[in-house]
């Protein structure tokens, strides 16, 4: 009986071992521990979202006000400003977390917006900021 139950606890203790195999995080001074099946996942995912991010987006009746959004992380923005009531080229580098976009300028503060899935049937991604102010892909 004992070595039955040193076998099993044997094979327990292995079995274990071998799915709790992961991967350390270090960010900002705190460590935590990941599943490796979470990371590829999450990479898969976060490659997926991105991929739909880049390119060209406009806001719908004003597409005068645009962002491209490229490969290698940066972006061009072609805003209006409301003080000079011209269009302006903002540049810089985005991050994108999840449904959390973040877009890091040259030469002023970020800026957070949301990039998110259309409801219901709609498969559309969407760049928004509030309720009334969003851009949508351009198919070019």
């Amino acid at each position: 009986m004992n070595k039955l139950k040193f076998v099993l606890m044997s094979i327990f203790c292995i079995v274990s071992f071998v799915q709790c195999q992961a991967r350390t995080n270090t960010c900002k001074g705190k460590s935590t521990v990941t599943l490796n099946d979470t990371i590829k996942s999450d990479k898969l995912q976060n490659t997926k979202f991105e991929h739909y991010l880049v390119g060209n987006w406009f806001i719908p009746h004003s597409a005068d006000i645009n962002i491209t959004f490229n490969e290698d992380g940066a972006f061009v923005f072609n805003d209006f400003n409301i003080k000079t009531e011209e269009i302006e080229v903002l540049h810089g580098t985005f991050e994108l977390t999840g449904n959390k976009l973040i877009l890091k300028y040259d030469d002023r503060p970020q800026q957070t917006f949301k990039f998110e899935k259309g409801k219901g049937a709609d498969d559309n991604y969407y760049i928004t900021k509030g309720k009334n102010y969003y851009f949508v892909k351009s198919d070019l």
